[in-house]
């Protein structure tokens, strides 16, 4: 089954192209490119350069968040206008088991950790089980820390971080103690990762009409239309 997964919650935009077990291709776009002017043509040129077209896809997979309000708007209304005119599945991922999976035989704890605006930070933890960790929430850094501290059963063992935020607070981060910060690549979403787990979850009849991005938060413009 041919797979198309893709994510605009972040920075990096990513698509991502499998066929059941078979990585077909990936491309990435960058920070500073519009992912409204670049998601389909990123579609059209992975497909043109695997010899295949839109028509072969069979299911898809996005990005549901948290991150970036308006990537995530794009990013899931793209895949709802793919999946109607296909005729085919869709489902949302969530962004913290994409992360979790990508270091997923990492042998102790893991904290996904998103950018949220101002100087919050979403996190969610997974134990080497993969089972989670407290709750998901956006709270500050100085909490993150704190909390990861506390959450900590074992003081000597190793703790691995990875998202987004980990670049931007990494000074902080840096000082729990045994914390392993992740680099490059790995700090962001992967096309080939939300193809893989798409592919592995049931669509719901009502996917299309029922998906929404997860925010950490609600939109500025909604909190300010509430208390107006």
């Amino acid at each position: 089954m041919f797979t198309l997964g893709f994510d605009t919650a972040t920075d990096v935009g990513t698509v991502g192209l499998i066929d059941g077990e078979e990585v077909i291709g990936e491309f990435t776009f960058g920070a500073n490119e519009s992912q409204s002017e670049k998601l389909l043509p990123s579609i059209d040129l992975l497909l043109e350069e695997s010899n295949l077209d839109i028509t072969d896809v069979e299911k898809i997979g996005v990005s549901r968040g948290p991150g970036s309000f308006t990537g995530l708007r794009i990013g899931i209304s793209t895949a709802k206008g793919l999946a109607h005119g296909l005729g085919i599945p869709l489902v949302g991922v969530p962004l913290t088991t994409c992360y979790y999976t990508r270091v997923e035989h990492f042998p102790g704890p893991v904290y996904a950790l998103i950018k949220d605006r101002r100087d919050l930070v979403y996190y969610a933890g997974f134990d080497e089980t993969g089972e989670r960790i407290g709750e998901e929430e956006s709270v500050s850094i100085g909490e993150i820390v704190e909390k990861i501290g506390l959450q900590k059963y074992n003081p000597s063992e190793q703790v691995l971080l990875i998202g987004d935020a980990v670049p931007r607070h990494r000074n902080k981060l840096s000082k729990i103690d045994n914390t392993i910060l992740s680099e490059g690549e790995l700090n962001y979403p992967s096309g080939l990762q939300v193809a893989f787990l798409g592919r592995n979850i049931s669509a719901g009849e009502d996917e299309l009409a029922s998906l929404e991005p997860l925010y950490a938060q609600r939109p500025i413009a909604e909190v300010n239309w509430s208390q107006s």
